[in-house]
Parts: C-alpha cells; structure tokens; sequence
C-alpha cells in the first residue's frame, strides 16, 4: 500500500469511529467498530489521529512511528484490518 493510500485507510477509520451513527460501507470499518469496546473507540481514534499526524507532517521520525504502532498492535493487533494496516506502515515507512 502506498503512503497515500495508507493515510487514506487511517483517515476512513477515524471517521468510522468518531461517526459511528454514519453510514459505513467499508468492511473494515465495521469489523473496527464491532471488535472495539464503546470506551476504547475515542481513545483509538485518538491514537490513529496521532499516527497520521505524523505519517503526514513528519514521515522521518521514524521513532515515534515505531512506537504509536507498537501501542495500537498491544492494544488492538487483534482486529484483522488494523494488524493490516500497522503491518503496511512497517513496510511503507
């Protein structure tokens, strides 16, 4: 997947769990929305918000990349379409 694609992904998520009521096409979304408790969704959108801030403003920090990955992975590497997408930022960044 290409960095914009990547930052795409990211973005459709957050949207997917800052606007649940919306309606959601994407499979992915909804598996997202399903496999996450309630109380967990702000605090995920929140880390995802962070990560494409920096896959967007600074792509050469790789440092803090690694880490924000590894925390989602802990928390949420579970969910198939997550684990997907920090495995295409390992690859891409």
């Amino acid at each position: 997947m290409e960095k914009e694609g990547i930052v795409k992904s990211i973005d459709i998520l957050i949207r997917g769990l800052s606007h649940p009521n919306t309606e959601q096409d994407s499979s992915d979304i909804k598996s997202v929305e399903e496999e996450v408790e309630e109380e967990d969704k702000p605090k995920l959108a929140s880390k995802l918000e962070d990560l494409i801030v920096l896959l967007k403003d600074d792509p050469e920090n790789k440092a803090k990349i690694k880490i924000i990955c590894n925390q989602l992975m802990d928390s949420y590497g579970h969910i198939k379409p997550i684990s997907e997408l920090l495995k295409s930022i390992k690859t891409t960044f």
